[in-house]
């Protein structure tokens, strides 16, 4: 049921006074005056632009109104005294009333409170009233991804959300990259995940998501790891009285199951939560390998062919409490704990081969390779607020562990030119790693609103993390059918690391200019102990990290955003390992205990129109990105044509560019979520001597359409195209790939059912190509296509309240700054 009252509203006000998004002065000559806050009832978060009409309680005659600001406040001055009500909504929820305002010469202040909306999502009689969200809504420091939107996300995973999300690419293989970099951290409810970076986002599944945000340039108040940024993923959490849940079911083609439910029991005094997920997935896919290699007058070829497949199964188990303790206490102890194992198997044709002719061998290799992981975590979320709103205090202690081992075969059998093997090895290893990692945090905060404009925020933060790895690498001797320790390629690292952080923050506004500063403090004290180097490897440094966001409306549908901050990627155990790594008799991979931290300064500015009655809008933004010390992958050849494959810093690289985004509703039953991103990207810096100076032009571009063809029925076309980009030795090539689906809700929407077809058209490929003074080298990867996947989706309850004057409990999460949840 559309709200007309919306757009006749603005109109009116536009005519009839001075407006200012959230304090609105009617007639400077009169006293009164109306105040309070919107918020969400489901999320307990703030409303930004919720309308909030004044009516004269004699004749219901409209006399004034406003929209609430960033906070969900509003202000209305300049009212004649007298009787009146307030009407509050937001497109695609429910309009709330008071009644009985009187404003009188004794108190010519009306205070509302906190006025909540509930989502439209009920069922009223005989009728359905459903609304859609935005895609994606911008907020002043995020971008807020609405994961009911995309229902090519059904049955999948996290992953699947992001591939149709602006400001965010992912390759074929489910490597997910910010703004064109891989490193940003992932958070889960606004806690650190036992899992990191596109590993984490691999193992959540889609259906136990309320939204996912994106942080491309966090405040002060957050951690500076992840020089693009952070992903918030938000979980479904019902907040309504009563039992609720929902059960999701999928399989598809070529042996790709999942499963996964969540379950929220609440009352007045406890909310209990607990969820689960399985998942047994293969993905296939082809390879392709060709290396050049110069060695004087001699060039030598290596060309590959074969599968490379990937299976990624496990469990994760997660469960808590919110107790309570007061209308204005809450404490929440939660944890999960599960399995993961990500399994390769690849093999296939080798011919190497010299020119001029000296060489010519064939040969047909298998590799396996096995990753067991166990994981668990457990924290506990004390949240206080005081009496006046928005003054709280939130404690957070967290601890995670992490235990795996990860075992690799590879054999190499000497074939004839048929690829005919023989019982000859020309090679066979294998390599066993056992890892254990365990992290500890406490952290405070504390927010004090200063008035109801200003706010200042404080706290602290430490992080304790211990990793214990143990190599183990073997030969075979075929001659005594007995392996043996390569002691070159065994190895026991111990990394430890703590950061211990203060910060704060201020907010306030001039004018119709809302700012946030903030700075943060760093004290970093590292050390690595290998068992091959005599000396440990130890750091010991102190960083500021300061952040601004700037937001200024214009007008009442225009918004203008502008935001720095300083981040940092700290290289990880496995880049600082200076142990040499065996992956085949061609390739060995070195660490380096030397690396720096990257550090990154990043700008972004934008612009937003909002137009239409409902989510629509269009928005440009310009961002520009320098990262000091670049990390960055280097390949050399050494003795005998081996590669070796290192990391190492390069002075600094560049993105600067722009992305422009609209979501428009062209009709009822048509909606457009489309982005274009491109910008310059540029690497400088040196390797032995010489300038790896490059640079290229980058941009990606996404569509996604849905058709609605009835309430219960839609389907939806993603397409995603990026193009190629630059390294420090070469380019990754473009790709594209477009997927369809389609959703049907059954039985009171109880029960969804989703076909999905991934990769219509087979156009999804990875190619790279590497390039130096005496070597050249491609890689090409195409994912298995056309993978059909069926997902039922049942809901207990509803997701609904038995009392429906209460509205809509689905899906009530929170944001980075609350626990609860998962």
């Amino acid at each position: 049921m559309k709200q007309k009252f919306s757009i006749l509203h603005l109109f009116i006000f536009l005519i009839s006074g001075n407006i200012v998004l959230g304090n609105v002065n009617l007639n400077d000559d009169e006293p009164g005056i109306i105040k309070g806050t919107i918020i969400d009832n489901s999320t307990r978060q703030p409303m930004e632009f919720a309308n909030i009409a004044v009516y004269s309680k004699s004749d219901s005659a409209l006399i004034t109104g406003g929209i609430s600001g960033p906070e969900g406040s509003f202000e209305i001055n300049g009212i004649a005294l007298g009787e009146y009500y307030l009407e509050a909504n937001f497109v695609g929820y429910q309009k709330t009333s008071i009644n009985n305002i009187y404003l009188l010469d004794e108190n010519p202040l009306f205070n509302a409170g906190k006025l909540s909306l509930t989502s439209s999502d009920l069922l009223l009689g005989s009728i359905d009233v459903v609304a859609d969200k935005a895609t994606v809504e911008y907020k002043l420091d995020k971008k807020v991804v609405n994961v009911s939107q995309h229902i090519n996300a059904d049955g999948g995973t996290a992953i699947d959300v992001l591939e149709n999300t602006p400001s965010v690419e992912v390759d074929l293989e489910g490597n997910v990259s910010l703004r064109g970099s891989a490193n940003f951290t992932v958070l889960i409810d606004g806690r650190p995940s036992v899992l990191s970076g596109s590993e984490a986002l691999r193992q959540i599944p889609a259906a136990a998501l309320e939204n996912i945000e994106i942080i491309t340039n966090p405040s002060a108040k957050y951690e500076p790891d992840g020089t693009a940024g952070i992903i918030n993923l938000v979980m479904k959490k019902n907040s309504m009285n009563g039992l609720s849940g929902i059960i999701n079911a999928s399989v598809g083609t070529s042996d790709k199951y999942r499963g996964d439910f969540t379950l929220n029991y609440r009352t007045e005094k406890i909310n209990w939560f607990i969820g689960g997920d399985y998942r047994d997935e293969t993905s296939f896919g082809e390879m392709t390998s060709e290396r050049e290699t110069y060695l004087g007058d001699t060039t030598n070829f290596l060309n590959q062919t074969g599968n490379r497949d990937f299976t990624r199964s496990g469990f994760n188990i997660k469960s808590g409490i919110d107790f309570f303790l007061s209308d204005k206490t809450t404490l929440t102890v939660s944890g999960s704990l599960g399995n993961s194992q990500n399994n390769r198997s690849g093999g296939g044709n080798t011919h190497e081969f010299t020119l001029p002719q000296s060489n010519d061998i064939y040969s047909v290799s298998e590799e396996i390779s096995a990753s067991d992981n166990n994981f668990y975590n457990a924290n506990a979320n004390f949240i206080h607020n005081f009496s006046s709103e928005g003054h709280k205090l939130e404690i957070l202690t967290y601890y995670s562990n992490r235990k795996g081992n990860d075992n690799e075969e590879e054999g190499e059998f000497l074939a004839d030119n048929n690829y005919n093997m023989t019982d000859t090895y020309l090679d066979r290893v294998k390599t066993i790693q056992d890892e254990n990692r365990s992290e500890f945090r406490l952290k405070a905060d504390y927010t004090l609103p200063l008035n109801d404009d200003s706010r200042f925020e404080a706290g602290f933060q430490s992080e304790l993390e211990n990793e214990l790895q143990e190599t183990n690498f073997e030969d075979y001797d075929q001659a005594s059918d007995s392996w043996y320790v390569n002691d070159v390629f065994t190895s026991s690292t111990d990394f430890k690391r703590n950061i211990h952080a203060v910060y704060s923050t201020y907010s306030n506004k001039l004018g119709g200019l809302h700012y946030l500063a903030g700075l943060r403090g760093e004290l970093t004290i590292r050390e690595i102990i290998n068992s091959n180097l005599s000396d440990a490897n130890s750091l010991n440094r102190f960083d500021l990290f300061p952040t601004l966001h700037l937001s200024h409306k214009i007008g009442q549908k225009n918004e203008l955003m502008a935001s720095f901050s300083r981040r940092i990627n700290r290289p990880r155990g496995r880049d600082l390992d200076p142990n040499p790594g065996y992956w085949n008799r061609y390739s060995i991979r070195i660490g380096n205990p030397d690396l720096k931290p990257e550090y990154t300064n990043s700008w972004d500015l934008s612009f937003m129109k909002r137009f239409g009655e409902g989510g629509s809008y269009i928005s440009l933004e310009a961002f520009r990105r320098i990262t000091n010390n670049k990390i960055d992958r280097i390949q050399s050849v050494g003795e005998g044509g081996i590669y070796y494959q290192m990391v190492d810093n390069f002075d600094k690289d560049f993105s600067t560019g722009v992305e422009l985004m609209t979501n428009a509703d062209l009709t009822k039953w048509l909606t457009v979520n489309a982005s274009v991103t491109m910008f310059n990207y540029k690497i400088t810096g040196e390797l032995n001597g010489v300038s790896i100076d490059r640079e290229s032009t980058n941009w990606n571009s996404r569509m996604n359409t849905t058709i609605k063809f009835s309430k219960n029925s839609r389907a939806q076309i993603q397409g995603f195209y990026r193009g190629p980009s630059a390294s420090a030795q070469g380019e990754s090539k473009g790709f594209m790939f477009t997927n369809f689906s389609y959703r049907h809700d059954l039985f009171d929407r109880k029960l969804t059912a989703t076909l999905s077809v991934q990769d219509i058209f087979g156009t999804g490929k990875f190619q790279n190509e590497s390039y130096g003074d005496n070597f050249r080298s491609y890689f090409q990867w195409k994912r298995e296509p056309r993978v059909v996947r069926l997902t039922l989706s049942y809901k207990l309850n509803n997701f609904k309240s038995n009392d429906r004057e209460r509205g809509n409990g689905d899906n009530g999460g929170g944001d980075m700054d609350i626990g609860g949840g998962f």
